[in-house]
């Protein structure tokens, strides 16, 4: 019987905890019209919001009267009896299963959500009306799948419909009568409650297929020519049936009901797909009304009302319906009327079967014999309209309804009716009524439905008993019952008392899902009548709603909504309800009586939320008041849990047992049904984290499968070590016999038993004969399978000791460093600073714990030793490297280098010293530092015969080590090209496998590994850690352990800990503190070790300065070239060979030539360095305390330092190296002429390349001095120079004296170095050059007008030191190629210079002595330095600044005609700047005197100022006089009189361009006088011009230009001038005389200047015009006669016909014909009379004063205009205002002139 039960189990889909129905708060209000922005916004705002909070108050208080009157609500369909009776039996959410099971609807009170089998129902696919409002009695709702599942109907219990899709979509909205017809808002929408309490909820709500199943087509349902895919059917309480035809907006499928969709090609299906696209078109383009009113609302093609339905005349109420899809049957129960046609055994039944009809009349009922009623009633009828046809109006007819209803309270009604239908479409129908009777029934087309069976409710209470009722019979139960309630005890007790059967469905064909008011459900099956869930009922908290599918597949699942309401304990806080937790509710005990009425009050009366409501509307005051105070309310907190109850087989049914941990029931469920219980037993050990011996003997001793056992033992995890422990124990114990058992089955003999113990017990290998006989034997797979077993436990039990031990060691570790923390803490500064790492550092280093190294023991007991040895290393847990050690050495020890290896470099050498290689002096090879001190002996499993024969290899550990290896260098191979590539460096790969797996080391290794690997490591150390004091310590440990060849590394680690820690960079200098950061801290031992000497004694010295450069040569050179480099080089080291890194030349037999060749490096910047080596090196000291103790290498060493410095400020040093120097006795006497070719290689020998061409040019590039001038270069030509004593002794008298003037030099601002007197000693050149810097800028200069020196005995001084420089007093001076001649001129130039003109006028005229210079030589002098001044004077003013002093330096010597002609240009330059500010070309500034000398025509510059200074031409002597100057032509006739020609020229010019025709008429006649008198033009003896034809413009220029004073000296350049500019310009521009080779470009030719003048003069002096032209005449070239000639001819005629004034009778015909006979006798008189003497400029005897004098010294007036001058102006004046009416009749004339003119300009 008990296999026969049914198997389930009960998942938890979901829970749900609804908030508690609060009434809503008022403080929404308050925040909102805070944010309104003005009173209008304020009032709208709180208009909108008053009436939104009535409405959410209206809404509260109507489920509130809801909650308290159900089930007394007000209807008009449902009767009273009915209402209180179903209230209790309904559920207040809803489940309904999709009939393809693959969706769960859950109707919440306030939303609709849908859940999906992919997810076995434990995610919400979907939502609607989430948000939204409450129903007021959520009980009376209902939901419906559509038969395709993608679509669900749900009703509230106004009669609203809401039908949605599967993606919680709405698609229409069927509301009743009484709502509006449109479009409903959110606010208005039937689930936020509705808007009275009169409700007319449905008894049934569900989609019929029938009609469509019948239709020809079979595609949907057609009414009035449209097509249809759903039909909705709704039934109310009053019998009104209401059938609804509609689409879906998306085009669902129609084709539900088959069980597949048709074929592509039936046309059928083509037909639908046109309807779907078309009704997919509508909706996208023409979106339809999705609000229905109940009835006479239509939408062909979308929606319509079917037809409508009454089933009054039979029923007093129908409470439920069901319609059977295959038989197209609808069933229908409630109470029915008592009828005569209708039978009584019918009426009692309360059901009734209709036969569903395509066309009218809709529904036939079946009659008790199972035939169709075919008489037609009135009450079938279509739908229009809803006027019942009553004599009382509307509303009175509903108030009479409602009173009837309420009134209704048949008892009779209430127990006959039954309320729920249940129909499956293979088992039947299932009715259930009032009185908890359930009936089944058959159901068919041809006779309607019959009763299969029935049972009363004492039965169904029967059927669900409990286990302990279970032999009682039927009668013995009821009196069970009876007793029970013969205690007046109401409440149920479950298997019992199980009240009323409120809920069935289907489970199967034979068995019935039942559930009880108390909660308790069973599966009745049929027809034994027992509880297939087990001998109890399945309990809940209330099973008042369940489904399952009812179709073919899942149907062997239900899901039950179970509901739990408690009382909990809340705070009330202002207007916030505070729910306490479970837990806090629970600490407070149960509530008494006297409490909940204290908490509750009158929460129960309608007043007191009467009350509440008008709470809400008091003021604030009050409402802040009340928020105040706090109490304790009671509220109620559902719990509502949706649970699915799904049957499983026994095994997995097992497996759920397990996993709840219900043993006993799995146990009880394997025996049952002859299950294996190993498995319980073997997952309640899987469920053991710690274990002791009797817990592991007790459970595994039930497991049958001895192999799980071993292999349980070796892979439970756990950590409890001692758990481990047992299990390690218990498993060994059980391969105890193991030996006995292999020696039995294998048939081997006692010998070799014997043996193969004597092999575990000592170690040593067996006998052949007993390994033969092992290895021939054949063990079975368990056999193998249980030694290996056997072996592993071995293997984990040491592995487990060890555990335990490192663990100890690690918590040791782990102490210390936490005592150091501490500690190093304390030391620091008590105060916090964030900001310091170091402090940040400790902080996280005592609160970080860190991570264990050991790890759990899960993981150690497979662990690689040898790689796990590594990670201690890497750990510095050298404890534990040490463990490993010992305890498994033979595991460990092949990689003993690697895993020392892998220690950090930081760590202390100290703390593994125990563990460094070492050598056996005695043996001279690798000794076992090291021993081993295995956990126990070896056992038989152990020894390597057995081991081949078990695993297959006598050590498979190291097999399988190898193998990986070699997968790792393939890896590596193809990571660097694989065997395609065209070479493979395999050191690299094998170094990048060793990283990876290091390679096993045999032992002894040789002794190259051991110092291979020490010089490594110390490398490592200093690369990776920089502590070079911890690679010492491991070089000395390794010596001490008889590591051989570590001398080197030793000595290279000494040298630079000796840099690193023995120098303190704080105590000097910041290079030296820079350097030692940036160079030794970087400096790595590898490159340290690869140095030569040079570059070590650098790196020694890199730091040094003047203090400290003798006590580092002392502690780090000397030891290093004196020890070291001799050891080094006795051992032959092939890294350190003599003279390797030394300079060329120095002596590779000498170490301390790598001394001397550093510090002749470094003397050129740091001479003071060498200076101090020298006086540490003194001949006084004794040769242990010198640097260096040879007298000629310290000497030499001097002269080349000293002559290679490259600095001029180390006098003070050099006199202090000279007087620590030897002295040698003079043997030999030296020869000045040997020491001149001696000195000659010398300067070869420095200062020239020594693979150059010396013979090309025995003078050096003096650009390569510099880089040629390298003391390296000096010190072997100094040993070759003084190669003896007294050769060096003369060096270093000649030392001394260039020391001593070059100090000489340096007093005077010239320092040089001292190699410059050897380069010079034979360049006189270059000599003189020295002494004219001297001469010129040991007083600071012209620049600074020799301000350094203060009186005339500093300039005497440096006389005496210039001609001390020439010759000293031992007869040979430095500078003795200088002569004296050229001494003082350079002293004078320098002099003069500086303005000192006294003292040079008292130098060159010594008093009593003869002049030490020339005249002639010193008259150069003075005009080179007053030429230099007047180039670089910034102003022409020669009365102040460098233009004075020019003007001045003139005056030293008496005048010549060369100082004669500088001072006229002084004068000339004055005139121009000065007096008229004459302005540079093309700029606004007054020229500066460099400009004019450098002009290459001067007169352009008189004719520049004529032509743009304002009435300069009236000045005509003045303008003469400045362009004889500043030509400088001097008394000269003939070059004179071309300047005067010109000068008059430019005056025309000017005049002609001012308009005053009478000054260039007056001119004119001077132009023509000027060139008789220089012969240019002549007269003949008949008085006519006998002219001298010059064509070009130069005609009037002079050809003697280039003639100088015979008495003037040549001018030549001087060297050493100071000013570029001047020394340029004065080569150009000194010359003593001028030159006229260049006239100006610009003056025209005097025929030209006749012309212009006989042209443009205004006026009638036609006499004087034609005089002019005349002139032109007389000089115009024979080409230009004839147009010349033309123009006289019209000046003539224009005379003739010109009017004479009658004032002036000179004006008239007499006037004219006087002009003429005037004219005659002055073109016959043989030149102008009287006008010669005032022409001319004669300096000599006017001394000076000439008319440009005379202009210059018109400071006042400023007019050069005479009373002449001014007369001249006024008649001209007045000739004009004459001649102005005359200007239209001669006008024409004027024109025919002017043309003339042009013309003969253009030819």
């Amino acid at each position: 019987m008990e296999k026969q039960r049914l198997l389930y189990d009960i998942d938890t889909v979901a829970i749900w905890t609804p908030s508690p129905d609060q009434a809503p708060t008022a403080s929404s209000l308050n925040a909102q019209h805070n944010g309104a922005a003005s009173l209008q916004q304020q009032l709208t705002l709180l208009d909108n919001d008053t009436k939104r909070r009535l409405t959410e108050w209206r809404n509260w208080f109507l489920r509130r009267v809801a909650a308290n009157i159900s089930p007394l609500f007000l209807t008009t369909t449902v009767p009273s009896g009915i209402a209180s009776t179903l209230t209790p039996l309904k559920s207040a959410w809803q489940i309904a299963l999709s009939p393809d099971s693959q969706f769960l609807a859950v109707n919440h009170e306030d939303k609709l959500e849908f859940r999906t089998l992919n997810s076995d129902y434990q995610v919400v696919h979907a939502v609607w009306g989430a948000g939204r409002g409450q129903d007021l009695y959520p009980k009376w709702r209902k939901i419906a799948w559509s038969h395709d599942s993608k679509l669900i109907a749900r009703s509230f219990s106004d009669g609203t419909i809401e039908i949605v899709d599967i993606k919680g979509r709405l698609v229409g909205t069927i509301v009743p009568k009484d709502q509006p017809q449109a479009q409903q808002t959110e606010e208005s929408a039937p689930i936020n409650a509705s808007s009275h309490l009169f409700v007319e909820p449905l008894s049934y709500l569900g989609f019929s297929n029938v009609r469509k199943n019948k239709d020809n087509e079979g595609l949907g349902f057609k009414y009035h020519g449209q097509n249809y895919a759903y039909e909705l059917v709704a039934i109310t309480f009053d019998g009104a049936l209401r059938s609804y035809l509609f689409n879906s907006p998306e085009a669902i499928d129609f084709s539900d009901s088959a069980p597949t969709s048709p074929t592509v090609d039936d046309p059928r299906s083509k037909r639908l797909q046109h309807r779907r696209s078309l009704l997919a078109t509508q909706s996208l383009l023409a979106p339809r009304q999705t609000t229905w009113p109940r009835e006479g609302f239509s939408d062909p093609g979308f929606f319509v009302c079917f037809h409508k339905f009454n089933f009054s005349p039979w029923f007093r109420t129908v409470a439920c319906a069901s319609i059977d899809e295959k038989t197209g049957i609808l069933c229908v129960g409630g109470a029915l009327s008592q009828r005569k046609d209708v039978p009584e055994d019918e009426t009692r039944s309360g059901v009734m079967f209709w036969a569903i009809e395509y066309d009218p009349p809709y529904y036939k009922r079946y009659k008790s014999d199972g035939t169709l009623e075919t008489t037609a009633d009135n009450i079938v009828r279509r739908t229009g309209s809803e006027n019942e046809p009553s004599k009382l109006p509307a509303g009175l007819a509903t108030v009479a309804q409602t009173l009837q209803k309420l009134t209704e309270r048949d008892a009779g009604l209430t127990k006959k009716s039954v309320h729920t239908i249940v129909g499956h479409e293979k088992y039947g129908v299932l009715s259930l009524d009032g009185s908890g009777t359930l009936t089944s029934w058959a159901i068919s087309q041809e006779h309607g439905g019959k009763v299969k069976t029935s049972w009363d409710s004492d039965h169904l209470n029967y059927f669900a008993r409990s286990k302990e009722h279970n032999s009682l019979s039927f009668s013995e139960f009821q009196k069970l019952v009876k007793e029970y309630q013969s205690n007046g005890t109401s409440s149920h007790l479950i298997g019992v008392v199980n009240g009323r059967c409120v809920s069935m469905r289907f489970w199967t064909k034979d068995a019935i899902l039942l559930g009880y008011e108390s909660g308790a459900m069973i599966v009745l099956q049929i027809p034994e009548l027992v509880n297939i869930l087990g001998q109890e009922p399945k309990v809940f908290a209330s099973c008042l709603e369940f489904t399952n599918s009812g179709f073919k597949a899942h149907d062997e699942q239900v899901f039950v909504i179970e509901e739990i309401t408690r009382m909990i304990r809340a705070r009330v806080v202002g207007e916030r309800c505070i729910m306490m937790s479970e837990q806090e509710d629970k600490a407070l005990g149960e509530p008494s009586e006297q409490e909940i009425a204290q908490m509750m009050g009158n929460e129960g009366l309608l007043f007191k939320w009467i009350a509440q409501l008008s709470k809400y509307f008091e003021s604030k005051e009050v409402e802040e008041h009340r928020a105040k105070r706090q109490k304790l309310i009671l509220v109620p907190k559902r719990t509502l849990s949706l649970y699915r109850l799904l049957r499983v087989p026994p095994e997995e049914l097992l497996h759920r047992k397990l996993e709840a941990k219900e043993f006993a029931s799995a146990l009880s469920i394997a025996n049952t049904y002859e299950l294996d219980t190993d498995t319980i037993y073997q997952y309640q050990w899987q469920l053991l984290n710690r274990f002791n011996a009797d817990l592991v003997s007790d459970l595994l001793g039930k497991v049958t499968d001895k192999d799980w056992v071993l292999s349980s033992c070796l892979d439970t995890q756990t950590d409890d070590l001692e758990s481990v422990r047992t299990l390690l124990e218990y498993g060994l114990r059980l391969t105890d016999g193991l030996m006995d058992d292999i020696i039995a089955r294998c048939g081997l003999t006692a010998d070799t038993k014997i043996s193969w113990i004597r092999a575990a017990a000592s170690g040593e290998p067996m006998t052949a004969q007993a390994s033969q006989a092992l290895q021939d034997s054949e063990l079975s797979e368990q056999d193998i399978r249980w030694c290996q077993y056997r072996w592993y436990f071995f293997k984990y039990l040491n592995r487990l000791s060890t555990y335990i031990e490192l663990m100890k060691a690690e918590a040791d570790m782990r102490t210390l460093e936490e005592s150091r923390t501490v500690s190093l803490r304390q030391s620091q500064n008590p105060t916090y600073d964030p900001l310091d790492p170091l402090a940040e550092d400790l902080e996280n280093r005592g609160t970080r714990s860190p991570p264990s190294l050991t790890g759990p023991y899960s993981a150690f007991r497979d662990v690689d030793l040898a790689g796990q040895a590594c990670l201690y290393a890497e750990a510095e847990f050298v404890q534990g490297v040490r463990t490993l050690f010992t305890r498994h050495n033979r595991e460990t020890w092949p990689w003993r280098l690697a895993i020392v290896d892998r220690i950090p470099e930081t760590c202390p050498t100290a703390l593994y010293r125990d563990l460094l290689p070492r050598v056996d002096p005695k043996r001279g090879s690798e000794a076992l530092w090291i021993q081993d001190h295995s956990w126990r002996d070896m056992d038989w499993v152990e020894v390597p015969e057995f081991r081949k024969v078990v695993f297959g290899s006598a050590d498979h550990e190291m097999d399988h080590y190898l193998r990986q290896r070699a997968m790792v260098i393939e890896e590596r191979k193809a990571a660097h090209g694989g065997s395609e590539a065209a070479s493979l460096d395999m050191d690299l790969i094998t170094k990048e496998a060793n990283q990876i797996l290091p390679s096993p080391i045999a032992f002894p290794t040789s002794n190259e590994v051991l110092t291979e690997w020490y010089i490594r490591r110390a490398l490592e150390i200093d690369r990776a850690a920089g502590q070079m004091i911890e690679a010492r310590r491991l070089i000395q440990n390794g010596t001490d352990n008889n590591i051989q060849h570590l001398e080197s590394i030793s000595e290279d680690l000494g040298i630079l800990c000796k840099l690193l820690y023995e120098i303190k960079p704080q105590n000097r200098n910041l290079r030296a503190r820079d350097l030692w950061t940036n160079t030794i801290l970087d400096l790595s031992l590898e490159r340290f070790s690869l140095m030569d000497p040079m570059q070590v004694v650098q790196l020694c010295l890199s730091m040094s300065d003047d203090t400290t450069i003798v006590s580092d040569i002392r502690h780090l050179v000397l030891p290093y070239l004196t020890v070291i480099i001799p050891k080094r080089w006795q051992r032959h080291d092939q890294n350190h060979t003599p003279g390797q890194g030394l300079p060329a030349g120095l002596d590779v037999r000498n170490p301390m030539s790598y001394l001397y060749a550093y510090l002749l490096s470094q003397s050129p910047e740091h001479l003071a360095w060498v200076g101090a080596v020298v006086e540490a090196s003194k001949p006084v000291y004794e040769p242990e305390e010198r640097i260096i103790s040879n007298d000629m290498d310290l000497s030499w060493l001097t002269l080349s330092c000293m002559y290679g410095c490259r600095t001029v400020h180390e006098w003070k040093v050099m006199s202090n190296m000279i007087v620590c120097l030897p002295m040698f006795e003079q043997t030999e006497e030296v020869d000045e002429a040997v020491d001149k070719v001696r000195r000659a290689e010398l300067r070869k020998d420095i200062f020239l390349p020594a693979d150059g061409d010396h013979s090309s040019s025995p003078v050096p590039d003096r650009s390569r001095i510099p880089q040629q001038l390298d003391p390296l270069n000096m010190y072997p030509a100094f040993v070759k120079y003084a190669p003896t004593q007294g050769l060096m002794q003369h060096a270093l008298d000649t030392l001394e004296r260039h020391l001593t003037a070059a100090e000489t030099l340096a007093r005077y601002d010239l320092p040089v170095r001292l190699s410059w007197f050897l380069e010079n000693s034979d360049s006189e050149a270059n000599q003189l050059q020295m002494i004219t810097k001297m001469a010129r800028l040991a007083s600071g200069g012209p620049e600074k007008m020799g301000e350094r020196f203060e009186s005339d005995d500093e300039w005497m001084l440096l006389l005496e030191d210039l001609i001390r420089l020439r010759e000293d007093e031992q007869g040979g001076g430095v500078m003795n190629l200088v002569s004296e001649q050229d001494i003082y001129r350079e002293y004078l130039a320098g002099v003069l210079s500086c303005g000192k003109f006294e003292l040079a006028k008292a130098i060159i005229f010594p008093p009593g002595q003869l002049p030490p210079l020339r005249l002639a030589t010193a008259e150069k002098l003075v005009i080179d330095s007053s030429n230099e001044m007047y180039n670089n004077a910034s102003s022409g003013n020669r009365h102040q600044g460098l233009m004075k002093m020019a003007y001045d330096c003139l005056k030293v010597l008496p005048e010549t005609t060369n100082i004669r002609r500088e001072m006229d240009l002084i004068e000339a330059t004055n005139f121009m700047t000065a007096t008229y500010r004459l302005t540079a070309p093309d700029t606004n500034s007054v020229i500066l005197p460099l400009q004019i000398r450098s002009t290459e025509n001067r007169l352009s510059l008189v004719r520049r100022l004529i032509m743009t200074q304002e009435n300069a031409y009236r000045d005509h002597e003045a303008m003469l006089e400045l362009a004889i100057k500043v030509t400088g032509v001097g008394p000269k006739k003939t070059l004179r009189q071309q300047i005067e020609i010109q000068v008059v020229g430019m005056l025309i010019e000017a005049a002609l361009k001012e308009r005053n025709y009478v000054f260039a008429l007056q001119q004119s006649d001077r132009l023509m006088d000027l060139m008789k008198m220089s012969g240019t033009v002549d007269l003949t003896a008949d008085g006519s011009p006998k002219v001298k034809r010059v064509v070009k413009s130069t005609s009037f220029s002079s050809t003697t230009g280039n003639e100088e004073d015979p008495g003037a000296d040549s001018p030549t350049s001087q060297p050493g001038s100071r000013s570029g500019t001047s020394m340029s310009m004065r080569g150009k521009q000194s010359q003593s005389s001028p030159n006229f080779s260049d006239t100006d470009p610009e003056a025209r030719k005097p025929w030209e200047i006749f012309v212009q003048v006989g042209s443009e003069s205004a006026g009638r002096d036609y006499n004087r015009r034609l005089t002019v032209v005349a002139y032109a005449l007389a000089c115009c070239p024979p080409e230009k006669l004839e147009s010349v000639l033309e123009l006289w001819r019209s000046l003539e005629m224009e005379s003739l016909h010109a009017p004479v004034p009658e004032v002036d009778p000179r004006r008239g015909v007499a006037g004219f014909m006087s002009t003429m006979m005037d004219r005659t006798t002055s073109s016959g008189s043989g030149g102008p009379s009287g006008s010669t003497a005032s022409l001319g400029y004669n300096p000599g005897g006017r001394g000076g004063d000439g008319p440009l004098s005379e202009i210059i010294g018109r400071a006042s007036t400023g007019s050069m205009l005479g009373a002449a001058h001014q007369d001249t102006l006024r008649r001209d004046q007045s000739m004009s205002q004459n001649s102005a009416h005359h200007e239209h009749d001669t006008g024409r004339r004027r024109d025919k002139l002017k043309s003339l003119v042009s013309s003969i300009w253009s030819t």
